[in-house]
């Protein structure tokens, strides 16, 4: 099969209509698939756009030849395939037929005398479950397949409704948050964060909030990854650290040199050539010392973990800005990977520290992880402190820091209770 006579986009849409006709008339069940190659592109890069071409063209054929109930393949994009497959009535023959789609792509191809291993992104759906019509199974479809890829890629997902709901809802906040900043619909509040060894305050950790007039209050763990993906999260991310050391400098009247403010930022923002610069001229602009400036970083930056995060954030560590690894213990990161990383501290997911005031496995971890990290000269904060007994054997184990509900929620800079202020070592 040459790869050229592989049906365009509009003869497969064309020939996807065939096959549903050809259903309808039988009663047979479809499934229907988009196909889409993980990093394909690096395949271009590194061997060629023939090699590329010769490989499109092998997958090609292994989808054609995945059983004689297969309706139709069709390449509709440089690295997507559109198929169809007939099955009956089972869901084993259901999702037989789709796992022979994925080993398709996935058996080794030899080019040139090397092996080439790819895996799949697949987005399925059903007819007539789905849909009845092309239009809608393919837009079923392509939200699966969007959903595959936001998981990471080499796997299958199906269509479901709630899906589509979760679509819908991204597109309505992606759209509502380019005019959000201008518009001033964020605000930050601000959680205090405490020594465990004196009791007194170390600084806040500043969060993002947004109060939509329309969808109501959205939280950052539903927005920030679409900000992120958007590009978006660049100009959110500096209005934040602006804001926030604002906050900070504001503070200094109440002599407050020694405080901290906690900022959390992206690893899209460290991948931003200008993110170094913006810190240290928001630094200047606000009056703060480096030293005053924390910025937390998700343990999942190792996912992303390239020379140019290690070298932003070594620069940043050389300008005296702290760096916080954020939910350590997630199952991103080890020890061994923070010896490569130029950080301060860590703090501790809350899933752990919620366990720790009843007999658990990670009550021993945390115990555990503390005194190894310690051993490492990296400061431990633990979040999500909720009950005094958290708090006591945390303090037991000499955790450098905590903050959770049990010692102060987050509040609006104007609601700060002035009493938790005072409690820095500077107005002892």
């Amino acid at each position: 099969m040459h790869l050229a006579s592989l049906p365009e986009r509009q003869e497969a849409y064309a020939q996807l209509e065939v096959a549903l006709s050809r259903a309808r008339a039988t009663g047979q069940r479809l499934v229907v698939a988009l196909i889409q190659i993980d990093r394909f592109y690096g395949v271009n890069e590194a061997k060629g756009l023939e090699a590329g071409n010769q490989v499109l063209e092998s997958i090609g054929g292994r989808l054609m030849q995945a059983g004689s109930d297969v309706a139709f393949v069709s390449l509709i994009s440089g690295d997507t395939f559109l198929m169809a497959r007939e099955f009956g009535y089972s869901q084993a023959e259901c999702a037989g037929a789709v796992e022979a789609m994925k080993y398709a792509v996935q058996y080794p191809i030899e080019y040139e005398g090397t092996e080439l291993n790819l895996t799949a992104s697949i987005g399925t759906c059903l007819f007539p479950q789905n849909g009845r019509t092309s239009e809608r199974l393919l837009g079923h479809a392509e939200t699966a397949l969007f959903k595959s890829r936001e998981q990471g890629g080499n796997r299958i997902t199906f269509y479901s409704e709630e899906e589509t709901k979760q679509m819908n809802r991204w597109l309505e906040i992606g759209a509502a948050l380019r005019p959000a900043l201008y518009l001033r619909q964020f605000h930050l509040s601000f959680q205090p964060i405490f020594r465990t060894d004196s009791g007194r305050l170390r600084g806040f950790e500043a969060l993002i909030r947004w109060n939509h007039p329309e969808l109501g209050t959205i939280w950052p763990g539903e927005f920030i990854p679409i900000a992120e993906q958007c590009g978006l999260i660049v100009p959110i991310g500096e209005w934040v650290l602006q804001e926030a050391c604002r906050m900070l400098a504001g503070m200094q009247e109440y002599r407050q040199k020694e405080l901290v403010i906690s900022v959390n930022i992206s690893h899209v923002q460290l991948m931003d050539g200008a993110f170094c610069k913006m810190v240290s001229h928001v630094l200047s602009e606000a009056g703060i010392e480096p030293s005053s400036l924390e910025l937390e970083v998700k343990e999942d930056v190792i996912l992303h973990f390239t020379d140019k995060i290690l070298s932003v954030l070594s620069a940043l560590r050389a300008l005296g800005v702290r760096i916080t690894l954020d939910n350590f213990g997630e199952g991103y990161a080890s020890l061994v990977n923070l010896k490569q990383l130029p950080i301060n501290s860590v703090k501790i997911s809350k899933s752990f520290i919620k366990q720790i005031d009843v007999p658990s496995v990670e009550r021993h971890i945390v115990e555990a992880m503390i005194g190894l990290l310690h051993k490492l000269e990296i400061d431990v904060i633990a979040g999500g402190v909720e009950y005094e007994e958290q708090y006591e054997l945390l303090r037991e184990w000499e955790c450098d820091f905590v903050q959770g509900f049990l010692l102060g929620s987050p509040m609006q800079p104007d609601l700060l209770d002035m009493s938790i202020i005072r409690k820095s070592p500077q107005t002892a």
